[in-house]
């Protein structure tokens, strides 16, 4: 079974709903955050297990998104 959650989060104040909330004052971005225990939880690291980026994985490729 598929434990994949979706989240939205303004990327701003980072209010986190389960769905899009229009009259929120920022724009929301569509977030997947993997399942439990999945790597997209973790932060960003590079080959020599250096730490890239203190934000999971899940949230960095959202972003991204969001600016394409």
């Amino acid at each position: 079974m598929d434990q994949t959650q979706v989240i939205y989060l303004c990327p701003i104040c980072f209010r986190v709903c389960e769905t899009e909330e229009k009259c929120h004052e920022h724009i929301m971005v569509l977030c997947e955050t993997g399942h439990p225990g999945d790597e997209r939880r973790k932060p960003v690291t590079d080959e020599h297990g250096n730490l890239v980026s203190r934000a999971p994985l899940w949230y960095l490729e959202a972003l991204s998104r969001d600016r394409n």
